[in-house]
């Protein structure tokens, strides 16, 4: 292969390189043809030459083939011969080997006997161990078993020690409480004896200091108000003129926590022609006394404000049915009997230690050291109570403010001089005690199983909790014994100044509770004007949300919940009574105008929250007014113990107004003044500096309850009602007069009412449908509404916003179903259909030249792809067939095809009243 490739080397070479020569023209002209003609000849020979040469190296190729195959055939040959001597071999060794193997089988045989003895020796050796084994188990769970019932029993021995220690312990923190309790019983008892013993010396030193004076009885007249007054001898011809006070001269009469319990007096008399320095007014009240409250007369000065007088409770023969209270009085003016919280008044010497207990609420006291303060000063102390009823009631009422506050104690003013304590004083706060709920879980099964003579069970992984609670119990006995909590109650004391009701933490001073949880103990080195002791959970109320709590429940102290209601008198239907009282007071209110023939039919009733002796006034508001015009604005004042009546006899005004009802109808307001504030900014040339706000309060009236006031009207006056036009209408998409129908009776209570405010009706329209339809009326509400809604709004969204703003999410939910169904339905019209629905608007906007112009635009904004208006643009030749097929294809592809959202897009392009158009279209 070497040799011919040598060959054809040089030949190969010289031809390749006179060809690279004549392709980069070095010698063209002077070249030997000869010469490459002689090269390629060569070549071509040592090509023939090469093609024989392989052709002799392929024969010795396939002649080294057959003798390959021939060696291989020899090969086999001898290997077969090799394996059938040695097979020969085999034989002849296997005879003389017959007996060996035949003793080897013996013995193998003899071997497996001995094995099989083996294997059974080994499964009862087995067997003898397992039964071994289970007798051991029987006995550890046995031992385990007496283990466990004995420890169960320690367990319950120390269960019972345990409670028998806490029972043990609240006995003796009860003889403890009780020992207190009627140690403050015997104090409160003797200082109301010691005052009991002083009124009546005072009184029977009054007595006998005025025996002789003359009496002038005013109780049994009456022309004049109930009272007693008595003059000295000297002034038997004195003239004394009583009369009622007008209503409106009691202003400002009642203060903070005070209540009126007698009728206002005028009383007038003259000196000047009878030598007397002062005559004695009896005048009988109605309220029961109080342990924390006190009556006196308050009389009206020149200046206006109110005075208190001393007052003592006289008794007399003719009237011992009845309760006094007597002032002197030194000139003419008008007075009155109040019940305000008791006022005690403690003097502090300096020199001296002491101790008070109030006699209002034994359980606040407080002691003064010696040398407490640098002079002597004096306090007058005031408690207003708070009771558990009143508290819950408050926190059920305002759930969202005060939430997280567990209870509170009673507010107590002090009022006292300008002064500096020298050494702390130690106050008792009371507090009220929450009812806790039983827990059920604490007590489990085995005591019941002690009782009953079986054995307690077995202690399993749910004891450990009862364990866990009788260590956490012993450990909140030993904490509360050492005078530490660990639950998350806190405890905090308020102040606030005596002329606001801006409530502050004390957080300078220490409060200890007591075991009972009522009492509070505190040192204060500095005394507050008003101050109250709350406790709270400081999981679930932070702490600067009690000073806000703390405000509303002072202010919630001072309103009433008062109860308005009228009714028609039974024999003359047009004579009524408003009644306007206290709702503690509403049961015996009623009996007593049930007695006077006042019926509950068609009763208009309200509650309404007030001040005690705010004034009010009532007014007539439509067609029904008394009959005296006087009466049209009537003052009054509110007091919890003087319901006020007011009874009349009304007409109508235009008998000819209302006469597709059977009633004239009016109204009665109740009108109270309330100072507001009115904020005007003054903006600063300057932005660095904020706005100035100026504050102007001015008093307005305010409407606080409107009861409808209905006349029947005579049978001669009443007109058979017309047929309305709100009976039929035509429906518009899914509203229509069954879905209405099916509404209204869905509609449950006042929830009418509520809709129809909520979709903008008036409340006169409102009752002048109640009126007309009655039971009909939330249906013909719906019709009236649709009738004065714009065409242009979508009265679908407006009903359902309607339906979820009075928490009617399922009828809102239904209604917008109901409209995507519509929806759907229409989604699934033929072509032709659904063109027809936009034929009108569709030739209104191609008629227009500025649309026309702008198709391109129009159809971006109706969401048509490029290719689509390209498409249209080669097709259609005209603008105005382009901007026609291009609103065709929006209409027949889009799911959401309507005239509002058509509407739309023409409004964003700029074509208003063309938008309107098409909404009316709609």
């Amino acid at each position: 292969m070497m040799t011919t490739t040598t060959m054809l080397d040089k030949p190969l070479g010289d031809l390749c390189h006179e060809i690279a020569d004549l392709r980069q023209n070095k010698t063209v002209r002077d070249y030997d043809m000869n010469k490459l003609c002689s090269i390629i000849t060569i070549s071509r020979e040592s090509l023939k030459e090469t093609g024989k040469y392989q052709q002799q190296i392929l024969n010795q190729l396939q002649q080294f083939d057959v003798s390959l195959s021939e060696i291989n055939e020899i090969l086999r040959a001898n290997a077969q011969q090799k394996i059938q001597l040695e097979q020969k071999q085999l034989e002849q060794e296997s005879g003389d080997d017959f007996d060996i193997r035949a003793k080897l089988m013996a013995l193998n045989a003899e071997a497996l006997e001995c094995r099989a003895a083996a294997v059974q020796l080994q499964q009862e050796a087995r067997m003898v161990l397992t039964k071994a084994t289970e007798m051991a188990k029987r006995a550890n769970d046995e031992l385990e078993q007496q283990t466990l019932e004995l420890k169960a029993r320690q367990e319950q021995i120390e269960r019972n020690r345990t409670a028998e220690n806490e029972r043990r312990a609240r006995l003796e923190e009860e003889r403890q409480r009780l020992k207190e309790l009627q140690q403050k019983q015997l104090e409160q008892q003797q200082q109301q004896q010691d005052e009991r013993l002083l009124a009546m010396a005072k009184s029977q030193a009054h007595e006998d200091e005025f025996a002789n004076w003359l009496v002038r009885d005013f109780m049994n007249d009456n022309h004049y108000p109930a009272c007693i007054v008595r003059t000295s001898p000297d002034a038997v011809s004195m003239p004394i003129n009583v009369n009622y006070l007008v209503v409106t001269e009691t202003e400002n009469l009642l203060d903070s926590q005070e209540e009126l319990i007698s009728t206002p007096l005028n009383i007038k008399f003259d000196f000047i022609t009878n030598r007397q320095q002062f005559i004695l007014v009896a005048i009988p009240y109605i309220a029961k006394r109080s342990s924390h409250r006190e009556n006196v007369i308050k009389v009206r000065q020149s200046n206006g404000i109110w005075m208190s007088l001393e007052t003592n409770e006289p008794t007399f023969d003719s009237h011992k049915d009845k309760r006094f209270a007597e002032c002197k009085l030194p000139e003419s003016s008008v007075c009155a009997v109040v019940s305000r919280l008791k006022r005690d008044k403690v003097l502090i010497e300096n020199q001296s230690s002491g101790r008070y207990l109030s006699s209002s609420d034994p359980r606040f006291t407080f002691q003064w050291p010696k040398n407490v303060s640098s002079n002597d000063f004096s306090i007058d102390i005031c408690i207003q109570p708070v009771d558990l009823p009143t508290f819950i009631q408050f926190s059920h009422d305002f759930s969202h403010e005060c939430q997280g506050l567990l209870a509170v104690g009673p507010i107590i003013e002090l009022k006292f001089d300008d002064i500096t304590l020298m050494k702390p004083i130690q106050f008792t706060l009371p507090i009220l005690v929450q009812p806790k709920k039983k827990a059920s879980s604490q007590k489990t099964g085995p005591t019941s199983n002690d009782e009953s003579g079986v054995p307690p069970p077995l202690a399993t992984t749910s004891q450990v909790p009862q364990q866990q609670t009788v260590a956490q119990q012993q450990q909140s006995i030993f904490k509360s014994m050492i005078g530490e909590d660990s639950s998350n109650e806190r405890i905090v004391l308020l102040y606030s100044s005596s002329n606001e009701n801006t409530w502050h933490i004390d957080t300078d001073i220490r409060l200890a509770d007591s075991k009972t949880h009522d009492i509070i103990t505190t040192d204060l080195q500095y005394l507050h004007c008003r101050m109250i002791v709350a406790r709270y959970d400081k999981q679930i109320m932070a702490v600067k949300q009690l000073p806000t709590a703390i405000s509303l429940f002072d202010q919630t102290l001072n309103q009433r919940c008062a109860t308005l209601f009228l009714r028609r008198r039974l024999a003359n239907p047009s004579e009524i009574c408003l009644v306007c009282c206290s709702s503690q007071r509403t049961d015996s209110v009623e009996n007593e105008i049930r007695q006077e023939n006042y019926s509950t039919e068609n009763e208009q009733m309200k509650e309404i929250v007030l001040q005690e002796g705010q004034l009010l006034e009532l007014r007539f508001r439509g067609n029904v007014v008394p009959m005296d015009m006087d009466q049209k604005l009537i003052p009054f004042a509110f007091n919890t113990y003087f319901p006020f009546y007011f009874e009349t006899n009304v007409s109508e005004i235009d008998r000819y107004s209302q006469h597709l009802s059977s009633y004239f109808y009016g109204f009665i307001q109740v009108f109270a003044k309330q100072k507001l504030r009115n904020s005007i900014k003054d903006a600063d040339r300057k932005k660095q500096q904020s706005d100035v706000v100026k504050q102007d309060s001015y008093e307005t009236d305010i409407c606080l309850a409107e009861l409808l006031v209905t006349l029947p009207k005579p049978p001669a006056d009443m007109r058979a009602p017309v047929q309305k036009s709100l009976t039929s209408f035509t429906g518009e998409g899914v509203l229509t007069p069954t879905l209405f129908r099916d509404m209204s009776t869905s509609l449950n209570g006042d929830e009418w009412r509520r809709l129809a405010r909520r979709l903008g009706m008036t409340r006169i329209r409102i009752e002048a449908i109640e009126h007309d339809y009655h039971d009909d009326a939330p249906y013909y509400m719906l019709l009236a509404w649709f009738k004065r809604v714009p065409r242009s709004s979508d009265k679908v969204i407006l009903l359902t916003h309607g339906l979820m703003n009075i928490n009617r999410w399922d009828l809102a939910q239904e209604l917008q179903s109901i409209k995507d169904d519509k929806r759907s339905e229409q989604g699934t019209f033929s072509k032709d259909d659904q063109l027809k629905l936009f034929r009108a608007p569709f030739m209104r906007i191609c008629q227009r030249d500025e649309c026309v112009r702008i198709w391109k635009q129009l159809a971006r904004e109706l969401m048509l792809s490029n290719e689509i208006i390209q498409h249209i643009e080669q097709q259609y030749p005209s603008k105005h067939e382009r901007c026609l097929r291009s609103l065709e294809h929006w209409a027949l592809n889009q799911t959401r095809a309507d005239l509002p959202c058509l509407a739309r897009i023409i409004r964003i392009l700029g074509f208003k009243p063309l938008a309107r158009e098409i909404e009316n279209m709609a």
